[in-house]
């Protein structure tokens, strides 16, 4: 029969994590069984050393994994409240899945709709018996983790595979027969690709009492295969997970084989041992024969056989016995039968054990190496006879085989009778022909990583700069191939990473920086959003990007470049009688100014540009011009011949020659519609060439009236630069060439374009043959309209924008005209005097970054090797266990260290308003304060933080103290520990949560001094100056107080410069310093807001996570603050990173990717502290007395909306939420004396808002955060089901009088656009309510 080939792997197994843990346990001869931990059952109270001792196990050891409740819900759209009640064996098996899939180099995402199968070996859920509701079912419940069938359908549902799903129990057997049924499935065409996995996780002591009934657990807790004292198994846990494909198919997609399945059989030993449950010699002698016939091979050429090898009394005789039988004829003397068990390793992992088996004979035949099998001290008798053809292996010995290739045989047993047994075969791949095109070691290696969070990201490029690093698997690689292979192996996700470097070591380097939050030249990341691939749009600027020696090094490197600039040379030689590639190679150290040359070199470059971008995979989907630029875009788009764009260009530029030097051009940091204003006087000499963007402007007209602007400006503050131009285009100075220049361009053939463009003449799209003669003219005279082309063109469709030229001209003004919505959203092709290999390599990690398509394959030649050592995802796990399996025993002094702080002490005397939030700083510094306090001597930084959602008020500091837990080390010395904030309030039986996140240690020397020129740099592009009184009214707008205590922090900040996303301020403490004051240096965040200061725009956000912070000196009392500050997905959400500098430019804190999330907007302005009462029902929820008159003490002393989002995001318990649903109607309900927060939500006074009902009863019913609900992303992608839909339909119903379907609950609408449908149903029906009614 055709082979199979074993494409991918992974596992969970005991104190191992993946694969390659699994082999170094392997060769290292470990045990990895320990006593069975106390966070699953206490064993001392089923412990009994007496064998057989009625309800009593002997073993009180197992094989156990590292973390068997983690999970990614949110990776696969699984809410909170669904994962709480699926079985732990189903939340793993999605995830190793996930893992087997990249091992294989497979995207996920391509599998969707296929013919993919899904086998999956699993005998137990004893989640089940967890579950303190037993008494009440539900259909979650049942299929969370009583009906094993879901298992399967689990995985089916999360990769969209359309092929059997099937979970097959035949007890310890379970996984190799599902191996074996996939087998069928591929070999029958009933699959294309098939999932084989094995689960087990022993959450009950009652298996451990019956096994030993049943005589057959080991009391001293090891499995002791081959050894005549063998006394029982051991049992363990474990997740295992094959991918399999037809061979051919493997070898035509490239996929790495690691192994080929030759055969496999399946039996069951009917009576022949006379008793059921136990093995018979005959039933598996048969086995291996069958499974043999099936391979194609004799059991004879058999090299090693990884038993089923439990070390039981029994079952060790029967299975040695029946391998002697089986493959001992026709084997030579000097040739055993090797055998041995992972057992002796791990421990019986049961339904999953086969599996482990199964991996581990994949490691033997890919490193040539059999591991001992372990605990053999002394030989069963069978072994022990001279001429008995079966050896147990007793040390690591090298995999000889005696044909051609290793075969391997992997037995398994089932508790029934039901056998199983695979003949594996290494796999010898063909020589290929030829070779792809490679990166050398001079080429530039682009590295692209995505993750569904910030977090994961800087995990996976942690993992990576391992991997490459000295020590890492990776160094053997080519890192060109490493490359390739993660780009186009790994499905792409929203938050990303690109990294430029030459080397492993400059790679792992830029990889360790990025993932600390240091900003790099050779190196990025962004959020792509969740929309899949942005349109890209090729923008190609005017005149002023010309530089001396540009592109010479993308000529000799990009072979279409060449090409194109050749021919390019060939049509301006036609047309002018001189040669672009002279210019271009010319000794000359600056570039000639005239237009006549200037223009058609550009236009060369651009054209030769963009085929160069062709060339790498990256192709445009839109293009727009800026002046001259259109030329060129007009070639790119398809519209123009290139011998016709050449003479646009080379007929126009001739012709502008004539009115050279009467003109000029200047640009000014003003909106068009000021610079108007201000031209007016000038009575026609000077007009507005181009708009830029919002605060840029291009002048042009006569020189003496330019310079006077210039002088008048300049005495005003405003920066004004000229551009290096002779002519004043887009003027009347143009209106003299119109005759002429009509009458030589009457000769064009424009033809419909391929792809698209939008004039920036017209601003509006053109299809092609209107490109004639007169759009020529228009081109030249009218204004550029440059920014509301990109306007338009970015509301139009998502999109990121790369400008096609030598040098950055229009990225800045493009980025000023989104940037406040959009974020960073343009890049640039080259930067003058840069190597350009590089440039694009870098270039083309910003365009994926940003979410822009690039063809992988094309970029790294085509036919990139897999690398199946690559490192898989980092997942964002979050602890799911039923509330009765909870166990605290992790919380105990042993496991924890524990630090008690009084907040009183810490505020050193700080002022903050009444009822005003302790900041999220004063928790940061507890929790790094903590873990130096543990250890003195190693640096340490702080690495995905998530803040809470209550905020304790600071007037109850007197009455809280921080509880600070850091969890002890799981593993090796220098692995992150959790630390986690509690504050305990008097009287409040319950911590409230304020933050938890990762101590990781940091490096010594990354508290290196900032960069001498940064602090000025910022500087120079911050103009806008406010200073303390401007500060404090912008405070005031945006929520805090006029008083002296209300506005803190904000007086302590002296000076700030500001633009839209970036603001740097000189602060001064007053003394004596407390942790609070660190507070000070963060709220120039909010000057650096987009918009801050033109306005309130009702606009609030709430942070909710930081990605790293390091504190690398205590505060003083004078320091800088260096914020930056990056609007994403359309203003949805703000990431932010502060820098905090001593005047000798020492960095005292660093804050990275601060993440704030947008709320909805506050429905009624005259009451900005709506929703304060939200804080009081959280907490009143554990204490009614406590705070029950906070709402009323907040709304005296302070306002506005800052505040308002802080608050805002304060969820109240799910007990709360459940008796408001139980309340009459919004309709019915009439005002009472008691507060509750449907009382003072916005109009009408009786009712919360769409917005705020939406999100509140989704939360409820996910069982998250409102904080955390990522509003761009549909109902469904957050876990929604039609039982939730249902029930939020309800909810709705009552809260809000309307009535929404669960059809479109479960639709693909955002939560966003859900919400602001909602809300203007309810603004039209409380018009119609408001409005007078006629006479009747």
């Amino acid at each position: 029969m055709p082979p199979i080939a074993i494409v991918g792997m992974g596992c969970r197994l005991p104190g191992i994590e993946s694969v390659d843990e699994l082999w170094d346990v392997l060769t290292a001869n470990a045990d990895n069984v320990t006593p069975v931990p106390a966070d699953r059952f206490d064993m001392s109270e089923w412990h009994d050393s007496t064998p057989m001792t009625r309800g009593r196990t002997v073993s009180r050891h197992g094989g156990f994994l590292v973390d068997p409740f983690g999970f990614d819900a949110a990776f696969f759209g699984i809410s909170p409240v669904e994962a709480h009640t699926m079985d732990p064996q189903q939340r793993l098996l999605l995830h190793v899945v996930w893992e087997a899939l990249e091992s294989a180099g497979i995207r996920p995402s391509q599998l969707a709709g296929s013919r993919g199968g899904v086998f999956v070996g699993q005998a137990t859920s004893e989640y089940a018996e967890t579950d303190p509701r037993s008494h009440d079912p539900d259909v979650r419940s049942m299929v969370g983790s009583r009906l094993r069938a879901v298992t399967a359908g689990r995985v089916s549902y999360a990769l969209d595979l359309r092929g059997p799903s099937v979970v097959l129990d035949t007890a310890c057997s379970s996984s190799l027969v599902a191996v074996h049924a996939a087998r069928q499935s591929l070999l029958t065409g009933e699959s294309d690709l098939c999932i084989a996995a094995g689960v087990n996780v022993i959450l009950s002591p009652h298996d451990f009492v019956a096994y030993s009934q049943g005589d057959m657990l080991s009391p001293e807790g090891r499995c002791r295969f081959g050894d005549a004292r063998a006394d029982g198994f051991v049992r363990s846990e474990g997740v295992g997970v094959v991918v399999l494909k037809r061979l051919d198919d493997a070898l035509r997609d490239c996929d790495a084989v690691h192994a080929v399945l030759l055969g496999s059989a399946t039996t069951n030993d009917g009576a022949a041992s006379g008793l059921l449950l136990h093995p018979s010699v005959e039933g598996q002698a048969a086995m291996v024969r069958d499974a043999c016939r099936s391979a194609g091979v004799e059991p004879s050429e058999l090299d090693y056989v990884e038993a089923h090898g439990t070390g039981t009394r029994v079952g060790d005789g029967v299975e040695l016995q029946a391998l002697a039988e089986a493959a001992g004829p026709g084997r030579r003397a000097d040739r055993p039968l090797l055998t041995g068990s992972v057992k002796t390793n791990l421990g019986h992992a049961e339904a999953a054990a086969g599996m482990a088996g199964l991996i581990k004979s994949v490691l033997m035949l890919r490193h040539g190496v059999i591991p001992a099998s372990l605990h053999l001290e002394e030989s069963h008798p069978l072994p022990a006879q001279d001429d008995f053809p079966v050896r147990v292996v007793t040390r690591n010995r090298p995999l000889e085989p005696a044909g051609s290739r290793a075969l391997i045989g992997v037995s398994s047993f089932g508790l029934s009778g039901t056998n199983a047994h695979l003949v594996l075969g290494a796999h010898v791949p063909e020589p290929v022909p030829g070779t792809p095109r490679s990166a050398t070691e001079a080429e530039p290696c682009l590295l692209v990583l995505s993750a569904r969070t910030s977090g994961s990201l800087r995990r996976l490029a942690e993992k990576y700069a391992a991997y490459l690093g000295p020590s890492g698997p990776g160094r053997r690689i080519r890192l060109a191939d490493i490359c390739a292979a993660a780009a186009t192996r790994r499905d792409a996700h929203p938050h990303r990473l690109w990294v430029v470097g030459h080397d492993h070591d400059s790679v792992a380097q830029r990889l360790h920086a990025l993932a600390a939050g240091e900003t790099i030249a050779d190196g990025g990341t962004a959020e792509a959003g969740r929309s899949g691939d942005k349109r890209l749009v090729f923008a190609f600027s005017g005149q002023g990007s010309q530089w001396a020696g540009m592109t010479r090094s993308l000529y000799r490197s990009s072979p279409a470049f060449r090409t194109a600039l050749d021919a390019c040379d060939r049509a301006v030689s036609k047309e002018l009688g001189w040669s672009v590639l002279e210019r271009l190679t010319s000794d000359d150290t600056a570039f000639p100014e005239d237009v006549s040359i200037v223009q058609p070199v550009l236009w060369a470059v651009q054209v030769a540009l963009a085929a160069a971008w062709r060339e790498r995979g990256v192709t445009p989907d839109l293009c727009i011009g800026h002046s001259m630029g259109e030329v060129a875009a007009a070639h790119v788009f398809g519209a123009l011949s290139l011998g016709d764009a050449a003479a646009v260009i080379c007929r126009r530029s001739r012709l502008m020659q004539r009115v050279a030097g009467q003109g000029a051009m200047l640009v000014v940091e003003l909106s068009a519609a000021r610079a108007r204003e201000d031209v007016e006087a000038y009575e026609g000499a000077v007009c507005v060439a181009a708009e830029n963007s919002r605060t840029t402007t291009v002048l042009a007209g006569d020189p003496e009236a330019l310079a006077r602007l210039r002088a008048e400006w300049e005495e005003r503050g405003v920066l004004c630069r000229s551009v290096k131009v002779n002519v004043a285009s887009h003027s009347s100075q143009m209106d003299p060439l119109r005759d002429d220049l009509l009458r030589e361009l009457a000769g064009l053939s424009p033809v419909p374009g391929t792809t698209g463009m939008v004039s920036t003449v017209h601003g509006c799209e053109v299809k092609g043959p209107e490109l004639t003669a007169v759009y020529w003219m228009d081109n030249l005279r009218r204004p550029v309209q440059f920014a509301d082309t990109v306007r338009g063109v970015a509301l139009a469709a998502e999109s990121v924008f790369l400008e096609v030229s030598p040098h950055p001209v229009v990225v800045a003004p493009m980025n000023d005209t989104l940037g406040g919505d959009h974020g960073e959203v343009a890049v640039a092709s080259l930067h003058a005097g840069q190597d350009e290999p590089t440039e694009l390599a870098r270039a083309a990690g910003r365009i994926f970054a940003l979410g822009g398509r690039v063809d992988w394959p094309r970029w790294f030649g085509g036919g990139a090797r897999h690398v199946p050592s690559l490192p898989t995802y980092s997942w964002d796990v979050v602890q799911f266990r039923r509330e009765s399996a909870d166990s605290r025993a992790t919380d105990r002094p042993a496991a924890s260290r524990v630090r008690h702080i009084d907040l009183a002490s810490w505020s050193g005397g700080s002022a903050l308003p009444e009822g005003a939030p302790v900041p999220p700083v004063v928790h940061l510094a507890a929790m790094l304060e903590t873990a130096q306090e543990a250890d003195r001597t190693t640096p340490f930084a702080l690495r995905d933080v998530k803040l809470g959602d209550v905020r304790v008020p600071f007037e109850a500091a007197d009455d809280t103290t921080l509880q600070v837990t850091v969890d002890r080390h799981r593993g090796q010395t220098g692995e992150a520990r959790t630390v986690t904030v509690r504050a305990s309030l008097h009287s409040v039986p319950e911590p409230v949560f304020c933050a938890r996140g990762r101590i990781v240690r940091a490096e010594a020397d990354d508290a290196a001094s900032l960069d001498p020129d940064a602090l000025d740099a910022v500087l120079a592009r911050c103009r806008e100056y406010l200073g303390a009184q401007d500060l404090r009214r912008l405070a005031q707008r945006h929520g805090y107080g006029s008083d002296s205590a209300s506005d803190y922090p904000f007086r302590a900040v002296e000076h700030l410069w500001r633009r839209d996303g970036e603001a740097v301020a000189r602060v001064r403490l007053t003394q004596p310093l407390s942790r609070l004051d660190w507070e000070a240096g963060l709220r120039p965040l909010l000057a650096a807001r987009p918009g801050a200061v033109s306005g309130d725009d009702g606009i609030s956000y709430v942070p909710v996570s930081l990605d790293s912070v390091r504190f690398f000196a205590e505060l003083e009392p004078e320091f800088w603050s260096l914020a930056d500050l990056r609007s994403e997905d359309g203003g949805a959400s703000l990431r932010a990173d502060v820098r905090l500098i001593a005047p000798d430019r020492r960095v005292l804190a660093r804050f990275s990717g601060i993440h704030l999330r947008r709320l909805a907007r506050p429905s009624r302005a005259s009451s900005p502290l709506a929703h304060v009462p939200a804080l009081v029902s959280a907490l009143t929820e554990q204490c009614a007395t406590s705070f029950a008159g906070l709402a009323k003490k907040v709304a005296g002393p302070i306002g506005g909306d800052f505040l308002t989002g802080l608050l805002h995001s304060v969820v109240s318990p799910p007990a709360a939420r459940e008796r408001a649903q139980d309340r009459e109607p919004a309709t019915a309900r009439t005002a009472g004396p008691e507060t509750s927060v449907e009382e003072v939500a916005p109009l009408p006074p009786d009712r919360e808002s769409a917005a705020e009902a939406l999100l509140k009863h989704s939360a409820a019913l996910l069982g998250m955060p409102t904080s955390t609900i990522d509003e761009r992303r549909s109902l469904r992608d957050l876990g929604l089901d039609s039982l939730m839909a249902s029930q939020l339909r309800q909810r709705l119903r009552r809260s809000l009088g309307q009535e929404v379907s669960a059809g479109r609950l479960l639709g693909p609408e955002s939560i966003a656009g859900l919400a602001k449908s909602l809300a203007q149903h309810e603004a039209s029906s409380h018009f119609r309510q408001m409005s007078p009614k006629g006479p009747e």
